[in-house]
């Protein structure tokens, strides 16, 4: 369970009551499971709309009455059928009351669209008897309250927010800060689109003791290699994710810039000598080549087609057999280090669709709006023009000699000496007879007021044209880097495979370890004690989440056959 509060709040109560009611162009009534009106005498939205409209009118003061806010659920819960109509309608009084807007008139619309219910509240902040407006103070403090309160007290799902991870962190019992907390929402969404499990942020005690721990390899590794080398042997893994680098330890992660000054991904990049992605393609192909069933094999390569295919399978079973029959603690623990490894090598594959994807959006934004900005420049140079034209009677030499003058004094210069002489730019129109300007000089010089002005401005529109083109040549270059880069991951060498598959090969070795062994086993193991806490963590998790699919299964069969009894 968790809210939203829009950040651009409606403007009217009509436009948004057709909205919600999917009555407006493109939208359908059908996306309304239920809808009901409180403190209104009708559930039709214009109607309702109009009254609520009149009741926002007898408060001057209150410029914006129309408050929205949206309740939504995890699609889990509604699976588990926790979450009827006759429940959502309760926890909507609930959270009416206790946000203190029950005397308030609003309309409820529960909306089915989504995977996920959710409910929309349109409330009225003018009391409708008193007149007097809501107070919308610490609204977001208050909502997050009360989804915490209802989730607990209806045992719904809710995503941890960061003030609550903040909270926790406070606690000393140290299992209990990472046993509750969560994802980040956007993490959630991201991993849920790219088809992994979500990483969730370190705490400051985490990220300390890790810091501690490999800060100082930063400092002493030679390049990128031998840098990856000393975190794998500390159970960290260096993984892309947004534009610069994580450390990851199981599902848990802490930035590069919380390891100390000087550790950045440009820093480090420059003083290898290397790019990270253009490192990690040349290791993932390695790691490919190495890990294929051939490379393993004598004399692969003089077999016939048929014969390869034999000998891969019985090398696929022969390597089946030793794990089988290796220690359970020590396959979990290779089997969790090979699949990390391997997850870095997905993020970066993935920074790079990511990344050529911004980069070629921007290119799109940036070509669509140079017109604008050329069309900006040159109605400001037309202007300047038009007054150079209307002051003096040679324009044309006044342009040359005013740039010749920027050009050999600077602008701030040029600019000084042009308003305190205009001679320097030519003789102006018109002419002085008997002490007296005639109509064309009187013009003129009220016209050179403001020249400096009108090149100024042509001079920012210049400049802010001349940074468009900057920036249009800089996304050429780094849209041909990330290409190249991107390239560079793609290529097979001579060892033909596909990143998905072999995260789902190195997903179910770690899934087939997991389940084998056992917490007694990993405890008594020679393992280290944060080695052993970070498999044991990632056991519960596999066995939890393993238990939840279970669960899920048998509710879905058991709706099938009730389905069938119907």
């Amino acid at each position: 369970m968790r809210f939203k509060i829009p950040s651009k709040q409606p403007a009217a109560f009509k436009s948004s009551a057709l909205y919600l009611a999917g009555r407006t162009n493109g939208l359908s009534t059908d996306r309304v499971a239920w809808m009901e009106a409180r403190n209104l005498e009708t559930t039709d939205p214009l109607a309702a709309s109009a009254i609520m409209e009149a009741t926002a009118a007898q408060n001057l003061r209150c410029k914006k009455p129309v408050y929205h806010f949206v309740l939504s659920f995890d699609p889990k819960d509604a699976r588990r059928g926790k979450l009827p109509p006759e429940v959502l309608r309760e926890i909507a009084g609930e959270a009416i009351e206790r946000m203190g807007l029950t005397e308030h008139q609003m309309l409820v619309y529960a909306h089915k669209d989504t995977k996920h219910p959710h409910m929309h509240f349109l409330i009225n902040r003018v009391h409708p008897t008193i007149g007097k407006a809501f107070d919308r103070h610490n609204d977001g403090r208050r909502l997050t309250e009360l989804c915490r309160e209802i989730a607990r007290e209806r045992e719904l799902n809710i995503p941890r927010d960061k003030e609550r991870i903040r909270e926790l962190e406070k606690v000393d019992d140290f299992d209990l800060v990472e046993s509750l907390d969560t994802p980040t929402e956007g993490e959630y969404w991201q991993a849920k689109r790219e088809e992994r499990e979500p990483q969730i942020a370190m705490g400051k005690g985490e990220v300390k003791a890790l810091r501690e721990k490999v800060q100082g390899h930063f400092y002493n590794a030679k390049d990128w290699h031998d840098l990856t080398a000393r975190l794998g042997a500390q159970g960290v893994f260096l993984q892309r994710k947004g534009q610069g680098l994580v450390l990851a330890k199981g599902e848990r992660f802490a930035k590069l810039s919380q390891m100390g000054k000087g550790v950045r991904l440009t820093e480090l990049e420059d003083r290898f000598g290397e790019r990270f992605d253009v490192f990690m393609a040349e290791r993932m192909k390695d790691l490919a080549r190495d890990d294929a069933p051939e490379a393993q094999i004598p004399g692969y390569e003089n077999m016939t087609p048929a014969e390869q295919r034999r000998a891969k399978k019985l090398r696929e079973a022969q390597l089946a057999v030793e794990r089988k029959n290796a220690d359970a603690v020590l396959e979990v623990d290779a089997a969790d280090l090979d699949y990390n490894y391997w997850k870095g090598v997905e993020a970066v594959y993935r920074a790079g669709e990511r990344r050529i994807s911004r980069l070629e959006r921007d290119r799109g934004w940036l070509k669509k709006t140079l017109p604008n900005y050329e069309a900006r420049e040159k109605a400001s140079e037309a202007q300047f023009n038009q007054s150079l034209f209307d002051i003096f009677r040679n324009p044309e030499k006044a342009a040359e000699r005013w740039l010749k003058l920027e050009q050999t004094f600077g602008v701030a210069d040029a600019e000084r000496m042009v308003k305190k002489n205009a001679n320097l730019l030519g003789r102006m129109n018109g002419a002085r007879y008997l002490g007296a300007d005639t109509e064309a000089r009187g013009n003129a010089k009220r016209a050179f007021r403001k020249l400096h002005l009108k090149r100024r401005r042509w001079r920012e529109q210049q400049l802010k044209l001349g940074h468009h083109r900057d920036r249009i040549e800089a996304n050429r270059r780094a849209l041909r880097i990330a290409l190249n880069d991107f390239a560079m991951l793609r290529l097979r060498a001579d060892v033909p495979f596909e990143l998905r598959e072999i995260m789902k090969e190195k997903a179910m070795r770690r899934a087939k370890a997991l389940t084998r062994a056992t917490d007694k086993a990993i405890l008594a193991s020679n393992l280290a004690e944060d080695r052993k806490m970070e498999l044991l963590r990632a056991r519960r998790t596999y066995m939890e989440r393993k238990r939840e699919r279970e669960r899920d299964r048998d509710y879905n069969r058991t709706q099938g056959l009730d389905y069938l009894d119907r």
